[in-house]
């Protein structure tokens, strides 16, 4: 392994958040043909194959799995070097940086990031606005998203973040005193929480009847959190993130290998906005935290 270089791992790191060549050149500012000639030099090097391309893009083996924890040390690293570097030439980032996200990643981890980004620039001003509904990044009200669309418009630049996991759980004192759930079948004798479908405003969230049973859940709420109380009041069975649940040791996933939800998190900015240096900084240190949160949300 004398042979692998850093970068490479990096190339690696952006194709499994992106899934296509495509989208990790652009996010690492190159030709796509560079992330695949990045990819078959660290393959060569390791003498593994570390991803396969399927259908739906490319997705890591279990070898290539292994090394992306190497590579977000890397990453790690080298943006802690680049915010020493930040903050000794440039302590003058001050301002107001206006944020958008859904209700559940905008009130953890991304609260906790934006903590993080005023720590290292004291000037600064943040306003995050956090809901379960589309934002229209294209007016003036925001200079960055996080959303589930993937939105197309010339005016914008669109990362893929990161993806996420739902699955479903239950408090343990619920299943206890509840008929035991062994299969999808079973959940129709359980109550269970979701989002009030009339009010989702938001497509890719319409998932339940699809992907966990065709009944329309009794513990309905706009609010991610007002779900998460449903269930953590024993109250029935959530399809909830997991980085909701995972600091919550009552709660027990239910049916995991035959549940199981994946959505993406898209960060979205107003070209203009990224002139700023202040938006600029806000989005680096968004996707770093982000990536360096991946046990949460996956």
């Amino acid at each position: 392994m004398t042979n692998v270089r850093a970068d490479d791992l990096l190339h690696l790191l952006e194709l499994a958040r992106a899934g296509r060549m495509v989208d990790a050149a652009q996010r690492l500012g190159v030709e796509h043909s560079t992330v695949s000639r990045r990819i078959a030099a660290l393959e060569k090097a390791i003498g593994r194959r570390l991803v396969d391309r399927t259908a739906g893009g490319w997705l890591l083996t279990d070898d290539g799995q292994q090394l992306i924890t190497h590579a977000e040390s890397i990453e790690s690293a080298l943006h802690s070097a680049a915010q020493l570097a930040v903050s000794r030439h440039d302590r003058g980032l001050s301002g107001t940086v206006r944020i958008a996200a859904t209700d559940g990643i905008g009130s953890t981890v991304v609260a906790e990031a934006l903590v993080e980004l005023r720590r290292a620039h004291p000037h600064l001003e943040i306003e995050l606005t956090t809901a379960t509904r589309r934002f229209d990044i294209t007016s003036k009200d925001y200079d960055v998203a996080i959303t589930l669309q993937r939105v197309q418009s010339r005016r914008l630049a669109v990362m893929r973040l990161t993806d996420y996991a739902l699955g479903l759980y239950a408090t343990r004192q619920y299943l206890e005193t509840h008929p035991a759930v062994r299969r999808r079948e079973d959940l129709a004798d359980h109550p269970l929480a979701w989002f009030v479908e009339s009010l989702l405003d938001v497509p890719e969230l319409d998932v339940f009847e699809t992907d966990v049973i065709p009944r329309r859940p009794v513990l309905r709420s706009s609010n991610i959190f007002a779900q998460l109380s449903f269930v953590t009041a024993h109250g029935g069975i959530g399809l909830l993130p997991k980085y909701l649940v995972v600091d919550r040791p009552e709660l027990e996933p239910v049916l995991p290998d035959e549940v199981s939800v994946r959505l993406t998190f898209w960060l979205v900015a107003r070209r203009e906005s990224l002139s700023l240096a202040r938006v600029q900084a806000a989005v680096e240190h968004l996707s770093a935290h982000v990536a360096s949160s991946q046990h949460r949300l996956l």
